[in-house]
């Protein structure tokens, strides 16, 4: 299995798209969030407290968990696509060394990189604003420890409709576009049909409970909208681990 991982580290680490899809990733929210810190935190007519630092990193956060998303979808379709995953499975037929050696490198990647994200964000977020933040303050902690989760729950599902699809552009568009585009309009009739109580049960909805520090009373809250979207992500990536062990390469 070490050997496996070792070889997905190399993988991943020698392609130039993930090197910059990676940056692009890490450096978003940084930038926003310090540069929201600096002028925000010098406002004479209100308080830049923790909860609003923590929001920020969080809500930029959000778009650097999908990229890593991408990066991890990415991963396993270009496999397919140009027919590299055979020879892998050649050398290591159980399937199972490879196929799980490739999301523990990427999760172990979006992990370390958000976790910097949040932490680098939130020290220099802090020194700019010259003001009085605090963990404590409400719901900081809680979202910034969900949007580590988050972004865990997101390459674990771009690396699932990887492996399911096995189509770059299709996997992509069904991880983007589906918080983006599907959830709005299923919300939207949802709300016509006088059942808006039904929006919290919308996978990726649930999930960006986690990032909120405040949650909504019609939610189902950070811990059970994070444990509901778990449940989602774990469901596409056991069919897609399924899925590839049964289908051809």
């Amino acid at each position: 299995m070490i050997d496996a991982i070792r070889s997905e580290w190399i993988k991943i680490t020698t392609i130039t798209s993930t090197w910059v899809l990676v940056i692009v990733g890490a450096a978003f929210p940084l930038v926003i969030s310090l540069l929201t810190a600096a002028f925000d935190g010098d406002d004479d007519f209100r308080t830049y407290d923790g909860s609003d630092l923590a929001a920020v990193i969080a809500g930029t956060a959000v778009v650097s968990s999908m990229i890593f998303g991408v990066v991890a979808t990415l991963g396993i379709t270009g496999e397919f696509s140009h027919n590299t995953i055979r020879p892998t499975f050649a050398a290591l037929p159980d399937r199972w060394r490879p196929l799980l050696a490739k999301p523990i490198v990427h999760t172990a990647i979006s992990m370390v990189l958000t976790i910097g994200i949040v932490v680098v964000g939130w020290v220099l977020g802090a020194v700019l604003a010259a003001g009085t933040q605090s963990l404590d303050d409400d719901g900081a902690l809680a979202a910034l420890v969900g949007v580590v989760f988050l972004a865990i729950g997101l390459t674990l599902l771009g690396y699932g409709l990887g492996t399911l699809v096995r189509n770059s552009a299709a996997a992509i568009c069904i991880l983007l576009l589906w918080p983006l585009v599907a959830e709005g309009l299923i919300a939207g009739l949802l709300a016509v049909a006088g059942a808006e109580g039904l929006q919290r049960w919308l996978p990726y909805a649930a999930g960006f409970t986690m990032v909120n520090t405040e949650t909504e009373t019609d939610s189902l809250g950070r811990l059970g909208g994070g444990l509901y979207f778990f449940v989602w992500v774990f469901a596409v990536l056991a069919i897609g681990l399924w899925s590839a062990r049964r289908r051809d390469a």
